[in-house]
């Protein structure tokens, strides 16, 4: 079966054709920045029109970011993208603009999760119960569950960047209100420094390109040995290891992949250290292990064509 999938990010979009779950051609564009959903609809057409010119795909799948009600086909204020204040038919309108193909919508993380499950860091290992945690610009999770990727009736399973790790944070408290993403999401992780005493700051904040502080700063503002950079790190590793345990214990997960671009530029040092925390929190001693993702950019893409070429 030959089908396409679509990964849908606030700065790429990412296609793939994939047949017998390998990969055979892919593309990437820019996601538009500016304009209306639109735009942002006509560049994966496009991206799917240039993987696959012929139209040999049976199906199209898409991972998008936010919240996405399973079947609906719906996507409404997902972060990120130009102009979209209102709930657009995602799958129905390209379903219409590529010859009347089915289109099935998931959330971005989910299918990511999903493709690790099937082919990445989950393959191979004898298990059916997963956590995909990615570890970005914020924390998205996806959930796998004796064998099935778990979606829930509004589509929120999984979404442990939303889950509380804290009360309401008092030392700090224009960031949030306690939620893991508030400590371990890059843009939270970004404001906390800018709330920091300047002086503590000034190496870290040095750091910024095009005035953000993007994954590569935060790994070497920790290889410099800044305390503002390593405490801010350290806590983001506690929280998450705080809701990945409690999920563990929750749904007797067996293995938890860990990706995202700021887990990943902050590499084995971090993964190690959270795999150790995971386990030193974990209840009666049953912990599971935090292996890194393996399918790398091509992950979401690749996810979202399982979900719709009858692997899943």
């Amino acid at each position: 079966m030959t089908t396409i999938g679509i990964d849908l990010g606030g700065t790429k979009t990412m296609a793939v054709l994939v047949e017998d779950g390998r990969v055979v051609e892919k593309c990437k564009k820019a996601t538009p920045r500016v304009g209306t959903p639109d735009d942002v609809i006509a560049a994966m057409v496009s991206a799917a029109r240039k993987v696959d010119p012929a139209g040999r795909a049976t199906a199209i799948g898409v991972g998008a970011p936010g919240v996405v009600v399973p079947g609906a086909g719906v996507l409404h204020s997902p972060p990120n993208l130009p102009g979209w204040d209102h709930e657009v038919p995602v799958a129905a309108l390209m379903s219409e603009q590529l010859g009347g193909r089915p289109v099935v919508l998931d959330n971005d993380v989910n299918v990511g999760t999903f493709a690790e499950y099937k082919l990445g860091a989950g393959a191979d290992r004898g298990v059916d119960n997963v956590l995909g945690v990615f570890a970005g610009t914020g924390v998205g999770a996806g959930l796998i569950l004796d064998g099935r990727l778990r979606q829930g009736p509004r589509g929120l399973a999984g979404e442990i960047g939303h889950i509380y790790v804290a009360f309401a944070d008092l030392g700090c408290a224009e960031v949030g209100r306690g939620e893991l993403e508030d400590y371990a999401g890059r843009n939270s992780l970004e404001r906390r420094a800018l709330a920091a005493d300047p002086a503590a700051s000034e190496l870290l904040l040095g750091l910024r390109n095009d005035g953000r502080l993007k994954s590569r700063a935060w790994a070497e503002g920790r290889d410099a040995g800044d305390p503002l950079t390593i405490q801010l790190i350290d806590q983001a590793r506690s929280a998450l290891a705080a809701a990945i345990a409690s999920v563990i214990t929750l749904l007797d997960i067996e293995l938890v992949v860990l990706g995202g671009g700021f887990a990943e530029r902050l590499g084995e040092p971090f993964r190690t250290a959270l795999e150790a925390e995971v386990a030193d929190r974990a209840f009666a001693g049953t912990t599971a292990p935090v292996v890194p993702a393996r399918l790398g950019d091509t992950g979401g893409a690749v996810g979202a064509a399982l979900l719709v070429d009858g692997l899943g």
